[in-house]
């Protein structure tokens, strides 16, 4: 559709228009949500975005922890990535006019989704065992069992005059259960609604709005312990508004946004904010973005004020490709950084806290990628292992782990 293109380049996307979590996770660190920018993922924030990406399939091998690898004989060896997804979205207009009505239609199998990682992560250290004494409690290696039903319904409507909504439901769920008591479980029901709405020329808007219940227990290793209730129908809900106004000074866009998350788990309260100012540019055969966030995070236990925190600061972070000797070959540079002062429990003990420097996740300061891009229409992103440059005799010698964090495609049809 000639207006969706005209719409992607007034937003200053230009190059990997179709593109993957493998990008966003170089282009800035933050493969949830590119805040400043258009990518496919945003559709999993925003799904009225779909009307921007008609007719696409999109593959993921998923992600390689860097801390899961595992000896054999004394010999480190590869593993297995967690995650891999697959899914699409079919496009079909309604007029012959290239800029008439759409309806869109996506699903994906497999996707983890932001608010199963801040559930599984809520689990703590593991299920509570006692020790031989029989008094003791010490975490064991088991934690919340993983959800296998992750699935995503999207639908969303263009009703072709620059207006687009769209509404999304995810659900993750896995029940284990002994005759009729349940051990073990875990859940999350989240719907999704958004709006993509071009005010004026040069001018968009985009509000999405998700939320939902989860659920969240696990037995003990010993099964005279009570379980572990982490969560028990508590809710989350989660607000994204940002504007792209487009700058033909710098061949790109101007974008402030802003985001809020809410949510309980186990009578804890937690609030998440983060609002800042972005640009992202065309440049010769590339593209660049960069942006600064004030960022605010609050957790209160209801039952015990021991472990609440404050922490405000902000976050720097700044992607770029560019076309490298050949059209088809790209490379990425990205990275962030985040400071922040932490206050911590009833008596404000402080101390300030940043990202991680080089644990090789996603989250950490700088990443290195590659795309492969076939006639606009095939491409194929990698994340770059952090000791890839250290350790690139690997590929004669025997790779002692692995070359690539992430491979993740997309096909346009």
């Amino acid at each position: 559709m000639k207006r969706a293109l005209a719409v992607i380049l007034a937003a200053g996307f230009a190059v990997g228009v179709y593109a993957t979590d493998a990008r966003v996770a170089v282009m800035g660190r933050q493969p949830g949500m590119p805040y400043f920018y258009r990518d496919e993922v945003s559709v999993f924030i925003n799904p009225a975005d779909m009307s921007l990406y008609p007719n696409l399939i999109y593959g993921s091998f998923g992600w390689m922890d860097p801390n899961n690898r595992g000896l054999d004989n004394g010999t480190l060896q590869n593993m297995n990535p967690s995650d891999p997804l697959f899914g699409g979205m079919i496009s079909y207009g309604f007029s012959d006019e290239e800029s008439g009505p759409m309806l869109s239609i996506g699903a994906y199998v497999n996707r983890r989704d932001y608010m199963l990682d801040k559930l599984i992560a809520a689990g703590g250290t593991g299920r509570r065992q006692l020790t031989s004494d029989g008094q003791t409690l010490v975490p064991d290696a088991n934690n919340l069992v993983d959800p296998v039903g992750k699935f995503d319904l999207m639908v969303g409507y263009d009703i072709g005059n620059g207006f687009a909504m769209g509404l999304g439901f995810y659900t993750a769920y896995q029940c284990e259960r002994r005759n009729t008591f349940i051990q073990n479980q875990t859940a999350i029901y989240k719907a999704t609604a958004g709006i993509n709405y071009n005010i004026e020329q040069g001018l968009d808007l985009e509000a999405s709005v998700n939320g939902g219940l989860t659920n969240a227990m696990y037995q003990p290793a010993n099964v005279d312990l009570e379980k572990d209730t982490i969560s028990d129908n508590d809710y989350f809900v989660r607000g994204d508004v940002r504007f792209f106004t487009a700058v033909p000074a710098i061949n790109g866009s101007f974008v402030p946004q802003v985001s809020l998350t809410l949510m309980s788990l186990n009578e804890i309260d937690i609030v998440d904010l983060a609002g800042g100012v972005g640009i992202n540019m065309n440049i010769d055969r590339g593209f660049f973005w960069t942006g600064l966030q004030g960022i605010y995070s609050q957790s209160n236990n209801k039952k015990s004020d021991s472990d609440d925190f404050q922490k405000i600061g902000a976050r720097l972070s700044f992607g770029i490709e560019r076309n490298i000797v050949w059209d088809w070959f790209l490379i990425r540079v990205g990275g962030q950084k985040e400071f922040q002062y932490m206050t911590i429990g009833g008596e404000k003990a402080s101390r300030w806290v940043e990202n991680p420097s080089s644990d090789g996740t996603d989250g950490d300061l700088v990443g290195l990628g590659f795309g492969i891009n076939i006639d606009n229409r095939l491409r194929i992103d990698f994340v770059a292992s952090e000791d890839l440059p250290y350790t690139l005799t690997n590929l004669i010698s025997g790779s002692s782990y692995h070359l690539f964090n992430r491979v993740s495609a997309t096909y346009r049809f």
